[in-house]
């Protein structure tokens, strides 16, 4: 982790931030669609995509073409879910950073950076009015520099700054398929809490699960 430097987020690293969130999530493409393969309902419609258009043509040329297309389509269908989750993002929070992140004394926003680049970014917010309980947000870091530590020194200012505020916990939620994540947070200490399947049509057809995890604070 030579010549990474953490500081809180300014203006100037608006265009950055947004785009290395963008650039991270879309990296989870290849494992969510290799996760989807494996599952025997996938399967089943390749199978099923196969058959139908074997009877139909009675070509095996016709009939692999047929389960090329459903496999494109899947891909594309996998591609616009994370192009909305990340525009939906970039309305939120990441809309006016400043403002998301900057304006409340027990909300913050750093970023990791390296040569004048910004290669790793987190958030964290309090929810409800004491505070007393906040939320890390937007870990993201690089693709070529992860494995550096990079992520676990950002969650560990995101804990030491809640640790000051007066914060109780802190809390996350991740996907089933970010599992570096998953490992991440319990070597921090963080631990699991609940597992929820998506209610979204295709997440639920992917059993895709979001993983809740919370670090309780010894002041």
């Amino acid at each position: 982790m030579a010549n990474v430097s953490f500081r809180r987020y300014k203006n100037t690293d608006y265009d950055a931030v947004r785009l290395l969130f963008e650039e991270g999530m879309k990296s989870h493409i290849p494992s969510i669609c290799v996760h989807i393969l494996k599952l025997p309902q996938a399967q089943t419609v390749l199978v099923i995509a196969f058959i139908t258009v074997f009877t139909i043509s009675k070509s095996y040329l016709l009939s692999l073409m047929g389960v090329t297309a459903v496999l494109a389509a899947g891909w594309l269908l996998v591609n616009t879910n994370f192009n909305s989750y990340v525009e939906k993002c970039h309305k939120d929070d990441l809309l006016d950073i400043e403002k998301s992140y900057m304006e409340n004394k027990k909300s913050c926003f750093w970023v990791a950076e390296s040569n004048g680049r910004v290669i790793g970014m987190v958030g964290v917010q309090p929810t409800g009015d004491t505070g007393d309980i906040m939320v890390l947000r937007r870990l993201s870091v690089a693709k070529d520099q992860r494995g550096q530590g990079i992520a676990k020194s950002l969650c560990k200012i995101v804990l030491d700054f809640a640790r000051k505020h007066g914060a109780k916990c802190v809390n996350l939620d991740t996907s089933i398929i970010q599992r570096p994540a998953h490992k991440l947070y319990e070597h921090l200490g963080f631990e699991k809490t609940e597992v929820r399947l998506s209610q979204t049509l295709p997440g639920r057809f992917a059993n895709l699960y979001v993983l809740y995890f919370s670090y309780n604070i010894k002041q």
